[in-house]
């Protein structure tokens, strides 16, 4: 398995500014969903999380935008691993946007945990779960601290 996952998309009228540009929160929505897209080709989507009794929560995002991507354009959003804890339980991912012609338009880091439902703590995840994220970390990942 390659250890980046890669979605592309194209900006739609509602992606986009007054100016035309892809709009800021749109970004973010596009790390989301491909990072959610990541999960549940590998087999955890929502129902297998709640069966464990666990759900992913976000601790922080960060975005650096690079250059300007225009309506009807397509890019493509990358998921990568880039930290893992200790003990699993809190995870960092880049998600690189990429535009047509190969240049970044936008780096989004984000920090997040996996939070056991019933007890509400960030807790470790099940081992097949967190064998999925030790499998897909990029070749820059680390080792991060257990508190957020």
């Amino acid at each position: 398995m390659s250890n980046t996952y890669c979605k592309s998309y194209q900006v739609r009228w509602d992606d986009a500014d007054f100016n035309g540009h892809l709009r800021n929160t749109r970004y973010l929505e596009y790390a989301s969903n491909t990072r959610l897209h990541f999960l549940m080709e590998l087999g955890w989507d929502a129902r297998a999380l709640q069966k464990e009794g666990i759900a992913a929560v976000l601790l922080g995002e960060e975005a650096a935008y690079l250059n300007e991507v225009f309506l009807a354009e397509r890019v493509t959003v990358s998921c990568e691993v880039i930290g893992l804890s200790e003990d699993g339980a809190r995870w960092r991912t880049r998600h690189t946007v990429t535009r047509e012609n190969g240049g970044r338009a936008a780096v989004v880091h984000c920090l997040g945990a996996w939070l056991g439902v019933r007890e509400r703590r960030i807790t470790p995840p099940p081992a097949g779960l967190r064998a999925v994220f030790e499998e897909a970390r990029a070749e820059d990942w680390e080792v991060i601290g257990g508190a957020a």
